[in-house]
Parts: structure tokens; sequence; C-alpha cells
């Protein structure tokens, strides 16, 4: 390791006419939090972390879970995300030294409170990407329609705009430098660029709902310091991540289609003087754009590498440059089909015995003695089954069975003694399993054997309630399914196969 930081330096030094130097660590760190990252950033010695978890069967959407991790990602707290930022796109950032997040579409937005471990809500996000004594600068994307990138005058009150779509902006000496995606404009003098004819203005485009404009494609009154202009739309091979001040130089940091590296433009072209591993690939969600730099002194970068479970933090901070990969040991546990067929039977015994009196404290025991994954949802969910009940979502596990199959267990219970009212069980197709291109060709050709899959666990169950319960009271068969039912001792249970899952259902009559 020593090594390696000694080359990074030794390049650095060797790149300029002067000897310069940055500061460069590189750690690695081994974290067990389920799910996969979304935005995040680095302050203050802790790591500020979104992670997504799958819904499962219930959206396409994910559950976003939010920690604070100390510099050795250990976790320091989880907190609650609120339902308002439970969305899909969402920013996380830093102002005034505190941590923002806000919600794309809406603006919702929410300070974190690290006294109390919550996130507090406050006015709506504005879009303010730099601000110094004389310039704010705002910026929007408007998707297709492009973006805007607005320099208001300070003195007054006078807008100027470029066809720049949220970039990351640094100044160096009276100059203002706007890197984006694909090229780094240089603007002298923010007067010379187009006369804004729809200034930003707070309440259109955050008070009021979905604000929308047709695009600037100009650069009037900038220099192209940089452009790259040979990629491929479809299948892009170069990126910048962001620029950055170091020793009175603008560098930058960016990925071509061999490797990652830092380099600074000469000439209209980039010149790399330090190139990272392959597998480093720095990147920015395109809804989380207001973190990169504020004040010039201080950013951090998200990478990715080849494998899902390794990634990482870029801090940049004048000259200290470091980079923290973290590894994710946390996997889902696979239990296979002759343990959870055996837990299926005893536990099924259990509840079937006690279901008058069981709790959601009892359950909750089960499925975490197990390590089960809690996927329970923020959303109304409730069954006709249980119509005129009062009850609340209910409690919702998962269990990876095998490769194919996996166990949700529901729990609905009453809202005001927590008694279970009705168990739900549903074997379906393992929707988290990582899936190539391969598999789901495989898949789709061997449509018959998943059919047969959930038919053999629909025969091993139903035979198995025949010695609990004896021949089912009715029994229902269709083109594409069977419903078997018994109702005894005040209890109803349903067991059903379909060509897509199995179910068995047990409540109260």
């Amino acid at each position: 390791m020593k090594t390696v930081i000694h080359i990074i330096i030794l390049t650095f030094i060797t790149a300029s006419c002067q000897p310069q130097e940055l500061n460069v660590n590189i750690k690695n760190v081994e974290i067990n939090i389920p799910g996969s990252p979304g935005p995040w950033l680095k302050y203050n010695d802790n790591f500020y972390c979104y992670f997504k978890t799958d819904n499962d069967k219930f959206s396409s959407g994910s559950n976003h879970q939010f920690y604070v991790l100390d510099k050795d990602g250990k976790i320091k707290s989880q907190i609650d995300v609120p339902k308002k930022i439970q969305t899909v796109y969402y920013d996380l950032y830093i102002k005034n030294d505190t941590i923002f997040t806000t919600e794309y579409y809406d603006h919702n937005t929410f300070y974190l409170d690290q006294t109390n471990n919550t996130w507090v809500e406050t006015k709506k996000g504005i879009d303010l990407y730099y601000d110094d004594k004389e310039y704010s600068v705002y910026s929007l994307d408007f998707g297709e329609w492009g973006g805007v990138t607005w320099f208001k005058d300070k003195q007054t009150g006078q807008q100027f705009e470029i066809g720049a779509t949220t970039p990351v902006i640094n100044r160096l000496g009276d100059s203002y430098y706007l890197t984006t995606g694909k090229s780094v404009l240089k603007i002298d003098n923010p007067k010379k660029l187009d006369k804004g004819d729809e200034p930003y203005d707070y309440q259109k485009a955050v008070i009021d709902e979905r604000y929308h404009r047709e695009g600037n494609y100009s650069t009037n009154g900038a220099e192209t310091a940089f452009e790259y202009e040979n990629d491929d739309y479809f299948n892009p091979t170069f990126s910048l991540a962001t620029s950055f001040i170091a020793n009175e130089k603008l560098y930058h940091l960016y990925k071509d289609s061999i490797s990652t590296k830092i380099g600074t433009v000469e000439n209209k072209k980039l010149v790399p003087f330090y190139e990272f591993k392959s597998e480093v690939r720095p990147f920015q969600w395109y809804y989380d754009t207001r973190n990169p730099i504020q004040n010039n002194n201080f950013q951090s970068v998200q990478f990715q590498t080849d494998k899902n479970s390794v990634y990482g933090i870029i801090e940049i901070n004048k000259n200290d440059f470091k980079v923290t990969q973290f590894k994710n040991i946390y996997i889902e546990p696979v239990f296979g089909e002759k343990k959870m067929n055996r837990w299926l039977e005893n536990t099924f015994d259990n509840y079937y015995s006690n279901f008058s009196a069981l709790t959601l404290n009892q359950i909750d025991k089960v499925e975490q003695e197990l390590n089960a994954t809690d996927i329970t949802q923020k959303h109304k969910i409730s069954t006709y089954r249980l119509d005129g009940r009062n009850v609340e979502t209910p409690r919702i596990y998962r269990k990876i069975e095998s490769d194919k199959l996996r166990l949700i267990g529901m729990y609905y219970y009453s809202e005001n003694d927590k008694k279970i009212q009705l168990i739900n069980f549903e074997w379906g197709k393992n929707r988290n399993k990582n899936q190539s291109i391969e598999d789901v060709v495989a898949s789709m050709s061997n449509k018959e054997k998943v059919e047969t899959i959930y038919k053999e666990k629909f025969d091993y169950i139903s035979n198995y309630l025949k010695r609990k319960l004896g021949e089912p009271d009715s029994s229902k068969s269709e083109k594409n399914g069977v419903e078997q039912k018994w109702t005894k001792d005040n209890k109803i249970v349903v067991l059903e196969y379909s060509q897509r899952d199995v179910e068995l259902t047990i409540y109260n009559e």
C-alpha cells in the first residue's frame, strides 16, 4: 500500500515544472449493510450514506435507508427516511456545515439533525450551485429539453445564462470553470453570456409545480477549454466526473475507454498524469447534483468498480486526495429447500395451535432468529379477507429458499393489541438474484420447468396439511391453478397454486 501511495505522490511531483504534492491516502474498509448505495458523501470524518433495498414484489422502486458511518465503516446511526423522500430520485449535499437532502421532482427538503438522529423538514431547496461575492449561480436540468445555468449579478440583479446542465463550478483567479460530463467551459466575464430571457426564479422553479422550459444550448461569452466529441451516445466511453483546484491549478478527474485518470487541460486536450486501476469508475447520479462543490474547497465523488459489492468515495480537499474503497460483505442468507420445509412445518404447527393468542412480537422473534429480511412497506396494504377489520399494514419478512424461490411472510395485526389477524405465506420467484442475460434467456426458455417448481411446492404443502388437518373441505381446480380450503377450529386455511406462485393463508373465521 505504501508503495502505491509513494508512486501517486511521485507522479504529482514530476508532472509539473515546480515541485507539487497531493497528500494521498488510500484505505480499504469492510461494511455489512443490506442494499446497494444511493447518493453518498463524506464530511468531517463521517460517511453519510443512502442505501437502496429492494421492495421485491411490491413495486419497482426501492426502500431507502440512511446511515452515518465512521471513518472505518462502522455504523454510528441508522436514521429513518421520511415518506416524502422515499422516492426514486433525491439529492444529498452539504450547505452551511449541514447535511441536506432534496427530493428531485417536488423539491421536498430535509436537513439532518444529528443530535436527535432524525431528518427535519425545512424550506424547499433552491437550485443554487455556487455563490461568491459577485455572483450566485443556479442550474436546472430539464431532461430531454436541455439545461440552463444562470449567473445572477449581485450588484444589479441581472441574470445571464449559458447552455450548461448542472455543472461542477470552480473559480480560479477571475475566471469561472464549468465542468459537465463531456466539456469544460471557461467564463472570464459572465456579463458576456446571453442575457436571461427567462431568469431563474425560486417561486417558479421550486414552489410552483414541475417547472419546465426549453434549455439553452448557447455557449456565447464562454471559451470551450475542453470538449470530448468522439463518443457514442448510446454506449459512452468517456465522462468527466469532476474538476477541482489544487496548487493554484485546475485538475480533472475523468474516465475514458481504458481507465480513470487525473489530468489537466493543455491546448484543449486532457493530459493525464495519474492513472487509477481500471475498475475505479467515478460517477455522479444525474439527480444528485448539488453536492460536488459550492465553496471551491471540498467535494466527494462516488465510484463504482467491476464488482457490485465494492464501491467507494474519493474525497478532494485542496491538496488532500483520499480514496476509501468499501467492500460490502452483506449477503442475504439462502436457507435451502429442506431447511425451509422443516421451518414451515414447525412454524405452522406453532402458529395454528396458538393463533388466537399470537402477537406481532412473537412473530418478530421467530423471523429475526432466522435472520429473515424485513421488507415491511411504508404504504398501506390490505387484504379482502379482512374487510371491515381494523388492521395495520402487515409486517413482511423474506427468506431466500434457493436460487429459484423465495418465501415472503405477511403478518396482518390489529392496531390496538398487536394480535395477529392473518398470516400469508407466498412462494415466488427469487427476485433478489442478480441475473445475467443468459439467466433471463434460460428462464424464458424453461417456463415449464419454473411452473413445475411451484406445482411441486404445492403438492408438498398440500400433503403436509392433509396429514395435519385431514382432507380439505373444498377443492377447486381451474386451468391455471388450484385452491384447497380447510375450515376447522374456528380457523380458515387456504392453499392456492398458480403458474407464478404458491400461497398459504391462515386466519380466523
